[in-house]
């Protein structure tokens, strides 16, 4: 099983469009996603996961997506969630993804101070302008824009 572990910051576009962009270049299509959601009122989130259900469908993938509230500002506390999820699908012998485009700081802190043994993919999806970031990915222009997987990039 393919697991994505997405962090949900101020963007709902950037975690769709990040999904969809590591779907298209890596093929990393996921059967389970977890989006860790710091904000509070949670509109945010079931939003995300309503459009990225919708790209999902696309792929024909039947994803099952789960939102993880986290505390906002507590790198400890996002840090822990991460850690547990990462683990039980380690354990499990899944492959897992960790998505940090749109995270905010104390989000992708807390993802990245684990122990990312078992982790195949920390997916980035870097754009040269925030101009269109409010867009689908199919309507970003591709000299624009650049996925990167920083685990295969930092590596020797």
């Amino acid at each position: 099983m393919k697991v994505l572990i997405t962090l949900l910051g101020r963007s709902v576009w950037g975690l769709v469009n990040s999904s969809w962009a590591s779907m298209r270049k890596y093929g990393f299509v996921p059967d389970r996603v977890h989006i860790i959601d710091a904000c509070t009122d949670g509109v945010d989130s079931e939003e995300a996961s309503r459009r990225l259900r919708t790209v999902l469908n696309n792929f024909n993938a039947d994803a099952e997506v789960y939102i993880e509230r986290v505390e906002a500002g507590s790198i400890g506390s996002i840090s822990s969630v991460i850690k547990r999820l990462i683990g039980e699908y380690h354990r499990g012998c899944h492959r897992i993804a960790i998505d940090v485009t749109s995270g905010t700081k104390d989000l992708v802190l807390g993802s990245l101070m684990n122990d990312l043994t078992g982790v195949e993919h920390v997916f980035y999806l870097r754009l040269d302008s925030l101009r269109n970031a409010d867009r689908p990915y199919i309507l970003i222009p591709v000299e624009g824009q650049r996925m990167i997987d920083v685990l295969a990039e930092g590596r020797p």
